[in-house]
């Protein structure tokens, strides 16, 4: 009686030098010539993206999902260091701004930790994770005249506030994404004693 052979499927090595031209040289004497107004190729990121990986995955300890993932998103042509989109907007607010691994980590533990919450639960979760100290509705508008203000407020001037909050919580995401916030932030510190050039007199 044969016994037969069981073949199993090996996933294919990859090699990230794969991941740019193989006679791809740079052009070191075009680029010290010039080196402001030099124009690096397609050809010469994919060499660099592809030089910054091979030390980063000397030096980081990682899982084979992980590598996978992060190799992917070199080859889609971009740095191991440039952070990709997230489901959670908070992940960005960090300073400095996290790269690609941290935020692929983070999106699964944020998906593990408000797995089955309701909607309401994993906002206000959210947003503690993001450092925003927010009460519930129900203990904030309890309160006497925080109660009553909210009753009084017209729906109009609600929507409004709701969308200055947004804007603003969004531009300074932005500017952590950007890697802005420091000097942001001494900006508005440097300005706060001054009105602004539409500022209602109350």
């Amino acid at each position: 009686m044969k016994t037969a052979k069981i073949h199993r499927n090996k996933r294919k090595k990859s090699d990230i030098h794969s991941l740019y031209p193989e006679d791809h040289r740079f052009d070191w004497q075009a680029y010290e010539a010039d080196p402001e107004n030099y124009v690096f190729t397609k050809e010469d990121i994919a060499y660099g993206n592809t030089m910054e990986l091979e030390r980063y995955e000397l030096e980081t300890p990682m899982t084979p999902y992980e590598k996978r993932a992060l190799r992917r998103w070199v080859a889609s042509g971009h740095s191991v260091m440039e952070p990709p989109p997230s489901r959670y907007p908070c992940v960005h607010c960090k300073t400095p701004p996290p790269g690609f691994l941290e935020v692929y980590r983070t999106d699964r533990e944020l998906d593990a930790a408000t797995k089955g919450m309701s909607k309401g639960e994993k906002t206000r979760y959210l947003q503690e994770y993001a450092g925003f100290s927010v009460e519930p509705d129900e203990e904030r508008c309890s309160r006497g005249e925080n109660a009553r203000l909210h009753i009084e407020t017209p729906d109009k001037a609600k929507e409004t506030i709701r969308k200055l909050k947004r804007e603003l919580c969004y531009t300074w995401m932005f500017l952590m994404e950007e890697g802005l916030f420091q000097e942001a932030e001494e900006f508005v510190k440097s300005r706060m004693d001054e009105p602004t050039p539409f500022e209602d007199e109350w």
